[in-house]
């Protein structure tokens, strides 16, 4: 069973599943200030550094949680306290951490991962099936979209690309790639 904890920078929303959560709990967050990290370089009572290091220092009321290890890597967020206060009294349980970055695509030869959700793009570049570049990216307009699929294909050349589309509107998120990637997957 899972939790989804999506936050703006300003305000978040914790949506829990009706009923009783069984164990394990997981809390999917959604928030731009997520960094993927080598997992042997993981220590957790400094993951409010590594953030910081990275442009993504937690704000004001937040604190850092830290996913598990997977395939090498862990993800570090800021999530407001308020939240986890929140999720902790309604869980009741251990609550294990997640986020959409650490989702690995079926394909990763040569392929740009996005996730749109929650007016964030969530984006992995994999080529020779290493990961080249993950990030996410406030994106709540389309101009907002199409600008950063700009700048992906001006690093990542579309020629050489399969665009990988997972989002609430896949096909709108499509319509906003148009025809630059020379292989397009929804879903």
């Amino acid at each position: 069973m899972s939790i989804q904890l999506a936050l703006d920078g300003h305000s978040f929303s914790v949506r829990f599943p009706s009923g009783d959560l069984p164990e394990p709990v997981t809390a999917e967050v959604l928030t731009p200030r997520t960094l993927l990290v080598p997992a042997d370089a993981l220590d957790p009572e400094r993951a409010a550094d590594l953030l910081a290091a990275a442009g993504l220092a937690p704000l004001a009321g937040e604190c850092t949680v830290c996913s598990e290890p997977q395939e090498g890597v862990a993800a570090v967020m800021a999530v407001p306290e308020e939240a986890l206060r929140q999720i902790a009294e309604r869980s009741g349980k251990p609550v294990r951490f997640t986020t959409p970055l650490l989702h690995r695509p079926t394909k990763t030869d040569a392929t740009v991962w996005l996730l749109h959700t929650a007016g964030l793009l969530f984006i992995k570049v994999y080529r020779s099936d290493v990961l080249r570049f993950a990030e996410v990216i406030p994106a709540p307009a389309e101009a907002d979209i199409q600008y950063l699929l700009d700048r992906l294909a001006g690093e990542f050349p579309p020629k050489e690309f399969a665009l990988h589309i997972d989002a609430e509107e896949p096909r709108k998120l499509r319509k906003i790639a148009g025809n630059v990637f020379k292989e397009v997957v929804c879903g």
